[in-house]
């Protein structure tokens, strides 16, 4: 095996989801009632009940968070089941994919509104700019999909 000589130009590993680095970190759970619509790992979610603490993937609502630790739930994909507890990322740095491509270190994130779905630069309609949220410590991957790690502040 030769020995590497170059360095690459963007993140080449990372889980969807995975807590990205030791730091301060704030997450919360919360019951996935998220109907029709796929909740996948590390995705966001919006609360779809405050009373009951319930989420769903994307929404109009209060935002809740990233969802992560794909490792801890019993899943057949990358998705929860409906009526699972889920853990919710609201302050720290975790590796997501991005279904935009071209982000670099400082870039804002949001989400789209109908799936989760995460995305940089300014939200336009349909689509939720993250609070405090903004890619973090590497350049993103050249492959598609973009995997990214993202830094949320609130």
């Amino acid at each position: 095996m030769a020995i590497p000589f170059q360095i690459p130009a963007g993140m080449i590993s990372g889980v969807p989801g995975e807590v990205a680095f030791d730091g301060p970190t704030r997450a919360t759970t919360a019951v996935v009632d998220s109907d029709a619509v796929p909740f996948v790992i590390g995705y966001a979610a919006t609360y779809k009940d405050e009373a009951v603490e319930s989420v769903q993937a994307g929404g109009a609502g209060l935002f809740a968070g990233i969802i992560i630790h794909p490792k801890a739930y019993a899943i057949e994909s990358t998705t929860l089941r409906e009526g699972s507890q889920c853990e919710l990322l609201t302050m720290g740095e975790v590796y997501v994919q991005l279904a935009t491509t071209g982000a670099t270190i400082g870039d804002l994130v949001y989400f789209t509104d109908a799936t989760g779905a995460l995305g940089h630069g300014t939200a336009a309609a349909g689509q939720t700019q993250i609070p405090n949220a903004v890619v973090s410590r590497h350049n993103v991957s050249v492959a598609t999909p973009t995997l990214a790690v993202i830094k949320l502040t609130n």
